[in-house]
Parts: structure tokens; C-alpha cells; sequence
């Protein structure tokens, strides 16, 4: 009897409207993976590689045909068993990292084996193992923020492989790597496949990755088949490549319609003389006394500009970029009152920061909407403080207003924190002011619930933690 593939396509197609018609991202694919394969999904940018990882990682739903995990339909999974795949079985690297902003490296590697129920000692030694792996195990408490593009990236990998999932989907790992680190990428990849344990689905523009991969398919134009071996191997001339002319220059584009190409501009040479010359000439020698009175004049005033450019950019920087606000604890007390207590932080304490405000709001999704909450914020707002590189805390206190809300995760509601402020470098609020207008988004645990409820809700073990509230990227 033949297994049941992990993963499994069926004339799966995703459509997508523009206003040239519809484009189909993912054309009609078949496609059937074992639970212990690695495949290598090849193509050139913008063939669909990444929309049909998406789609078999159940991440997008198809606009026709089936996708099915383990012998059954991504469809017919409710919210509820779908979290609980994606935090255990299913490890999932996009090509941004998707980290949360506001956990450390290592809460983001243990975040998947917390909420699949797993012992939260074991689960932090294992992320501290795979930070490890990734040559990542000094930074864990670096910021998303605070690391490179290739560190996200190789923190995005750890936390996939967290929870030992049953298949991994990897967009790009080896994406933003150095040569060095990319190699020890590929040679992670490679001991998982050896050891036949886990199903790997790797979209990769890196040979390295395509050579260990037990099967490399192609995607053009939204089609999938199998690779040739000219399609992973690299093209290499046989006689020496001609100099780029203009004729050959856009070779590797496809060409443009002969009636979009531009003809070469002209002009009839005997009106030019007898009509322009005579003109242009008087008006050069009249011209050329004021030119040189206004360039000077000008000179002195592109000094004076480029100054005060540079003033400014090196005040909006300050406000930008040095100053960093964003939620540091959440604390609920029995009598369902919480307390979201938000931080202020100058990145570069040398120039001190002037704020005035924040102005502070709270919000709770309900039918779609955000419903704004009382709050209090006691002297918070109406006053200008000074911002150095210690963390300055503001608390916000309010309690749930009854009623039912939206809860895009079982027992938890999806909050908003709102804050607006004017930034300055001198404390009396003159020269260059910025405004700043951030929104910051939690999971908080519904106040009205127990613990057990949301752990029964969610169909999360006996022992599995349930985190008070839980960070959410910008969205």
C-alpha cells in the first residue's frame, strides 16, 4: 500500500486580478511529496516559487483545485487545528524572517514549542541548541531590530526547526548569506534530509541547496514540472562573450513590441541655422553677465541649503530611527484591570531627544472594526521629557468593557496601542519638530477567561503555557 504523501497538489491554481486581466501566480499544479523527501523548487523571480510554497504550506488557500497536508484537504481545517499545525508540524522560513518585532531571537526560536504545549525549560534549552546551530547563540537576546538580514534569516530557520516539524517549508534560505554562513545553511538542510525524518520544501536560487535536494522542479509562468539537468546547472560560455553594444545590451529581457521601441530623435539642420543660431547667440551674450552674478549668488545659496539639509536629516534620523517606542509589559490584576506599560528609548544617548506627548489610545477589534477603550495615562500626555538611552515607562490602565470580540486566536483579543507624538532635539521645542504616528499590536489573553478555557479552546495540552499576551508585527 503506498503512504499518504505530507503534502499533496491537485490542479492547484491561484489567480490573481489585475487591471490587465487575471494573472495566475500557480498554473494547474500536480505535485505529491513523501514525508521524508526534499525537494527543490527552482525558477526565475516573479514565476510563482514563492506563491506555491504558500499554498502548500497553507498559508493561501487556491483559487481552484486542492492542496491537502497529510492525506487531508488544507480546507477543511478549522483556525484552531491550523494554529496547532503551524506551532508544531508544519516549520515555516519566509523570506523576510517574519520574526515578531518585540520578542528577543530566543523567545522567537521557542515561541512554536511553547504554544504546541511543550515544557517551557526544554523548549529554551532547545532554542538556545538551534541559536547555536545557526551561529547565533551570542545574540539571544538581540532584538529583531538590533540583526542584520542574514541573522533574521538564520534565526528564521532555528525557529522553524524548533518544534521538530514533520515538514519544513524554506523560502530563500541561503538568501542575504555570506558564502561561509551559506554553506553551513546548506549543510543543516542536508543532515535533516539525511535523516529522513522531516519532508523539506526549499524554494532556492542557490545550486548548493538544488544539488542535495532529492528532487528539483521548475516553475515557469506558474507551471510546474521536473528539472532538466541544464535547469540547475550554471551556463557557461564555450567562446568568449561579445562586448555589450546596444544591440545586444537588453538580451537577457525578453524584447519589447517593435511599435513600444522609441525612434531616434533629429532635427532639420538648415532651419537650425537660419532661424535658432542668430537667436541663440544674442541671447548667450546677453545671458552671461547676469549667470555669473546669479551663480555666485547661488553658490552661496546651495551652501546654505545643503547645511540646513543636512540639519534636518540628522534631526529626522534622531526622530526615526534613534528613538524606540514600543510595548514592554502587560499585567492584568484580578479584578480584569490591565496595565499595558509602553517604553520610550534613545538609541543614541550623545543627542538627547525631546518628546512631547505621547498621545495614548487603545483599541479592541470587534466585528472588523476597532473599538476604542477608556483609558488612563495619568500625566503621559501634555508634556515634553527628555529621552536618554535609559528606557522611559509610560502605563496605560483600562478595563475589557463587556461584550464579545474578535479572536483571530482562540481566548486572546486582538489589541491596538496608538500613540502620537512630536519629536524635537531641543528641549524648548523650537528648530525641526517630527511628528511620529506608530501603532503597536498584542494578543491579549481575554481577562474574562481561565487559563483552562483558552487551553481548551485552542486544543492545547494540559501543561502547555499560556502566555498573558503576545506580541504582534505591524500589520
Amino acid at each position: 500500500m503506498t503512504p499518504t504523501p505530507i503534502i499533496e497538489a491537485r490542479c492547484a491554481t491561484r489567480t490573481y486580478e489585475s487591471h490587465r486581466g487575471k494573472i495566475h501566480a500557480v498554473n494547474g499544479v500536480n505535485l505529491s511529496i513523501a514525508n521524508d523527501e526534499c525537494i527543490a523548487i527552482l525558477g526565475r523571480s516573479g514565476s510563482g516559487k514563492s506563491t506555491l510554497l504558500a499554498l502548500l504550506s497553507g498559508l493561501c488557500e487556491p483559487t481552484s483545485g486542492e492542496v491537502f497536508f497529510a492525506g487531508r484537504s488544507w480546507a477543511m481545517f478549522n483556525p484552531a487545528e491550523t494554529n496547532l499545525l503551524r506551532s508544531g508540524s508544519i516549520g515555516l522560513m519566509l523570506q523576510d524572517g517574519g520574526l515578531l518585532p518585540g520578542l528577543r531571537a530566543l523567545d522567537n526560536v521557542l515561541l512554536p514549542s511553547v504554544l504546541a504545549g511543550q515544557n517551557h525549560k526544554q523548549a529554551t534549552v532547545r532554542a538556545e541548541e538551534l541559536l547555536a546551530l545557526v551561529g547565533l547563540r551570542d545574540r539571544w537576546d538581540a532584538y529583531p531590530s538590533e540583526l542584520s538580514g542574514g541573522q533574521r534569516r538564520r534565526v528564521a530557520l532555528a525557529r522553524a526547526l524548533s518544534a521538530e516539524p514533520a515538514v519544513l517549508f524554506a523560502d530563500e534560505p541561503t538568501g542575504d548569506l555570506d558564502g561561509h554562513a551559506a554553506k553551513e545553511v546548506v549543510n543543516i538542510i542536508d543532515r535533516l534530509r539525511n535523516e529522513r525524518t522531516t519532508a523539506i520544501v526549499v524554494v532556492t536560487h542557490d545550486p548548493a541547496i538544488a544539488a542535495i535536494a532529492d528532487r528539483r522542479l521548475l516553475i515557469e509562468a506558474g507551471r510546474c514540472r521536473d528539472a532538466d539537468e541544464e535547469d540547475t546547472l550554471p551556463i557557461t560560455p564555450s567562446v568568449p562573450l561579445p562586448p555589450v553594444t546596444q544591440q545586444n545590451q537588453l538580451a537577457a529581457f525578453e524584447a519589447s513590441p517593435p511599435a513600444l521601441l522609441p525612434s531616434q530623435p533629429g532635427m532639420d539642420g538648415s532651419i537650425f541655422f537660419r532661424t535658432w543660431l542668430p537667436l541663440l547667440f544674442g541671447v548667450v551674450i546677453c545671458g552671461a553677465g547676469v549667470a555669473l552674478v546669479d551663480g555666485l549668488v547661488a553658490l552661496k545659496q546651495e551652501e546654505i541649503v545643503r547645511t540646513e539639509k543636512v540639519k534636518r536629516r540628522l534631526a529626522e534620523e534622531m526622530a526615526m530611527q534613534d528613538l524606540r517606542v514600543d510595548v514592554d509589559d502587560v499585567v492584568t490584576e484580578e479584578n480584569q484591570r490591565t496595565t499595558v506599560t509602553v517604553y520610550l528609548q534613545n538609541y543614541r544617548p550623545e543627542r538627547l531627544l525631546h518628546v512631547l506627548g505621547p498621545t495614548l489610545d487603545v483599541a479592541i477589534q470587534r466585528e472588523g472594526r476597532w473599538d476604542n477603550v477608556s483609558i488612563d495615562t495619568g500625566e503621559a500626555e501634555g508634556r515634553i521629557r527628555a529621552v536618554s538611552g535609559e528606557k522611559t515607562f509610560i502605563p496605560i490602565l483600562f478595563t475589557v468593557p463587556d461584550g464579545a470580540y474578535d479572536e483571530l486566536l482562540f481566548g486572546y483579543l486582538h489589541v491596538r496601542i496608538g500613540a502620537a507624538m512630536v519629536v524635537s532635539d531641543r528641549a524648548d521645542g523650537t528648530g525641526d519638530l517630527f511628528e511620529r504616528l506608530d501603532a503597536y499590536y498584542i494578543y491579549l489573553r481575554d481577562p474574562r477567561r481561565t487559563v483552562d478555557d483558552v487551553r481548551r479552546a485552542n486544543g492545547w495540552g494540559e501543561k502547555a503555557t499560556v502566555p498573558l499576551w503576545i506580541s504582534m508585527p505591524s500589520h
